[in-house]
């Protein structure tokens, strides 16, 4: 009993000791300088478009830890993107390879004290823009086996940009599809419809494409365009109907498709259109003017066609011709057809030349006409005149004709462009004169030659000489020429801008007015790009 007494005095003894100790313990400890991470006055909310580069400067630092011992991660997602890593550095500079959106992706930025292992975090908003908008788009070969697609946006290309403002875009369908095009471009189409309508078509003697125009992403291609695949791909005419149904066609195999926009439900082309006789066909170019049905020519039986919506390939009445009608439409056999395109006061201009019957290729020397065609709206049309004979332009007499390789026009101006490897002349149809107006500078290389001309029906504004000798400006639209041309030499292609007076119809002599961007490969086709 005594030495319970013992123990539990002891006991007692060292708890009153113990509870007059001063536990210090809990003071025991080191503060942790914070991680900073300052933007100044940044937003961080940025805007960045597709394929450029985004650059976010934030000085970050922390007392008394090295640089050295910081790591850095910008990482973006959303948009039902995987997270992606961009950057290992402080600063952030990466080019933005990501599809245009109209939600902001996140961009989150980490930085890790590797003493520590405390990370700091800062979030973004980065909304990715397309920069694809109105301007020239070309089609372009360097190795004459695959293409690419390059977008000028410029003065004479896009609304509201001013010279100093032109750039171009290049390489643009492997820059986003990873691939180049498999064959050489022979005819190129942008068009939009709406917000569920909008296709890129490109044409090779081998291959067809389509992709988005408003960030260049692939849709689908060859045999899936097609509602039944044709099997065959050798592309030799595209074209687009905005107001006679917004219907777009497309050439291939001598055989005519078409591909009705105003649907969301399906957007691939039809089977090809048979002729309103069942008469079998084989077309080689066909035209869509704006406001009347388009027209083909029918290679295999010397006549034109009237392309009659979705519906079908009418063939003209010859029994119908007035008595003194310039030609017989069916009556074209010895003829085959160089281009077609619109003119003045509802006339369509067809250029057509000899042909070699063994070949069915124009005949080396033979004769070309310029066979006009009227055009009739295609709301109001009961007599069936779309597509009748106006009159026959004869073109032997005009200088250097034979030598021509391209012919185009517009629809506000009696004349006509033709241009031989170097040089554009300018035919005047009420004087029946031609002019050579624009010889190919040899500035840049001697051996540059013309590869192809059209009249600019997109946006864009243009400089020209007044009545009065003065600079004055006006849309380029239906008033202007592009020209592209190629240097062997230089392995090089350009593209050329000339003018079109608003007084005298010709091309602007003042060169300071013609526009010039280069830098390409051998460019084969050319089309608007309108949004």
């Amino acid at each position: 009993m005594k030495t319970q007494k013992i123990i539990f005095f002891l006991l007692l003894l060292t708890g009153l000791l113990y509870s007059c100790y001063e536990d210090k313990s809990s003071l025991n400890y080191t503060l942790i300088n914070p991680i900073n991470i300052e933007l100044g006055d940044e937003s961080t909310d940025y805007s960045v478009f597709a394929y450029d580069t985004l650059e976010i400067k934030p000085i970050v630092y922390k007392e008394g830890v090295d640089d050295a011992d910081l790591s850095y991660r910008w990482t973006i997602s959303g948009n039902y993107i995987p997270p992606t890593l961009l950057d290992t550095t402080m600063t952030l500079k990466a080019r933005i390879d990501l599809q245009p959106q109209s939600i902001a992706y996140n961009l989150l930025y980490e930085v890790l004290d590797k003493t520590t292992g405390i990370v700091q975090e800062q979030t973004f908003k980065v909304k990715v823009e397309t920069p694809f908008g109105p301007g020239l788009v070309i089609s372009e070969t360097e190795d004459d086996k695959t293409s690419d697609i390059s977008l000028i946006r410029a003065y004479n290309f896009s609304s509201g940009f001013k010279k100093d403002q032109d750039t171009t875009m290049r390489n643009l369908f492997s820059l986003v599809n990873k691939r180049k095009i498999a064959g050489v471009g022979t005819a190129i189409l942008s068009t939009t419809y709406g917000v569920y309508g909008r296709y890129m078509t490109i044409g090779t003697r081998t291959s067809i494409d389509r992709i988005d125009p408003f960030d260049y992403s692939y849709i689908d291609g060859n045999g899936d365009s097609f509602m039944i695949d044709p099997k065959d791909y050798n592309v030799t005419s595209l074209g687009f109907s905005s107001n006679a149904g917004c219907i777009e066609t497309i050439v291939i195999g001598g055989k005519l498709y078409t591909h009705y926009y105003q649907t969301q439900a399906i957007h691939k082309f039809s089977y090809y259109l048979l002729t309103s006789d069942m008469s079998d066909y084989q077309v080689g170019l066909s035209t869509q003017p704006e406001w009347a049905y388009g027209l083909c020519f029918d290679e295999m039986n010397g006549r034109f066609l009237e392309i009659n919506g979705t519906k079908y390939l009418r063939v003209m009445n010859s029994s119908k011709l007035e008595p003194d009608a310039a030609f017989d439409p069916n009556k074209l056999q010895n003829f085959t057809c160089r281009t077609m395109f619109s003119g003045k006061n509802n006339i369509g201009h067809n250029i057509l030349q000899e042909k070699d019957p063994s070949t069915g290729e124009a005949k080396p020397n033979g004769k070309i006409y310029c066979y006009d065609t009227k055009q009739a709206y295609y709301y109001d049309d009961p007599d069936l005149i779309n597509g009748m004979p106006s009159k026959i332009i004869d073109l032997n007499d005009f200088p250097d004709i034979q030598n021509a390789l391209f012919f185009t026009g517009t629809n506000n101006r009696d004349y006509i462009y033709y241009a031989t490897p170097t040089k554009v002349y300018t035919i005047d149809l009420t004087m029946h004169t031609a002019t050579p107006d624009y010889t190919v500078p040899i500035t840049e290389s001697p051996d540059e030659v013309i590869t192809s001309m059209a009249v600019w029906l997109g946006y864009g504004m243009m400089n020209y000489t007044n009545n009065r000798g003065e600079m004055a400006t006006t849309s380029s639209s239906n008033n202007m020429l592009v020209v592209t041309t190629y240097s062997p030499s230089l392995k090089e292609g350009f593209v050329r801008t000339l003018p079109i007076s608003i007084f005298t119809g010709r091309i602007e002599q003042n060169k300071d007015y013609h526009g010039l961007f280069r830098g390409f490969g051998k460019i084969t086709a050319t089309t608007p790009q309108k949004q």
